[in-house]
């Protein structure tokens, strides 16, 4: 599905001319819209220097509860380097990021550019994904092969002593555990396991399993005075 993106009219000339748009408007919050189909995305955009000046005045955060309060899927982008800027306390930066990283863990990703015109290309990778139905998928997608094999494998080097390929070794010479623990005794003739690892695993197919301690059931109440209630604007309070 196609998506239409519109950039806001206070942005400059050359964002629009290096992001493909379709519209250049007024925005009510954020500096760029992107929509596709029913699913919305905001970006609000600075530069180190102004994302610190909004941040002092508190005209971020105000940005940033706006597009919260209207929007269910928002980013902030902070574009550029801080040595590009100027400061008049070198402690703002360090600051300025201990706030950006506490709101991109508890109230909204945080992406960071090194230029204008990679932040032109993040969006537009973000809207392809989109379009093809990629966003939130990972690039080379995590696949777990569930099989006996892999099972027994991972069982065994739950042994002591039983790594990788001591497990592979087992695993081919035994047609199964019952077998494998049935002649344990036998093993160390058969050269599959020898030494302090056959005493280590023979040990404990030997131990004792005795009873499993009853932890005390330990019920906390909460006082009314500990609940704390934060409110929308609690980032006010960041260093």
């Amino acid at each position: 599905m196609p998506c239409h993106i519109t950039i806001d009219s206070n942005e400059g000339e050359f964002l629009s001319h290096i992001l493909k748009h379709d519209e250049k408007k007024r925005l009510p919050v954020g500096d760029v819209l992107l929509e596709c189909g029913d699913t919305e995305w905001v970006f609000e955009r600075k530069t180190w220097g102004d994302g610190l000046n909004s941040w002092k005045s508190k005209r971020l955060q105000d940005q940033i509860a706006r597009m919260i309060e209207s929007h269910d899927n928002y980013a902030v982008i902070v574009e550029g380097k801080p040595e590009d800027f100027y400061s008049p306390s070198p402690d703002d930066w360090g600051h300025f990021r201990a706030f950006l990283n506490r709101i991109s863990v508890e109230v909204c990703p945080v992406v960071y550019t090194d230029t204008i015109t990679e932040t032109a290309r993040y969006i537009n990778s973000f809207k392809l994904r989109l379009e093809d139905d990629k966003q939130g998928h990972f690039v080379r997608p995590v696949t777990a092969v569930k099989s006996s094999r892999n099972a027994h494998h991972n069982l065994l080097q739950a042994l002591p002593g039983i790594g990788r390929e001591k497990a592979k070794s087992l695993y081919d010479h035994y047609p199964n555990l019952k077998s494998l623990f049935g002649s344990w005794a036998t093993a160390k003739d058969d050269k599959i396991v020898v030494g302090k690892t056959w005493v280590k695993v023979e040990a404990f197919i030997n131990k004792q399993w005795g009873t499993t301690p009853v932890k005390p059931e330990v019920i906390r109440v909460r006082k009314k005075s500990e609940t704390v209630q934060r409110p929308l604007d609690w980032w006010e309070e960041v260093v």
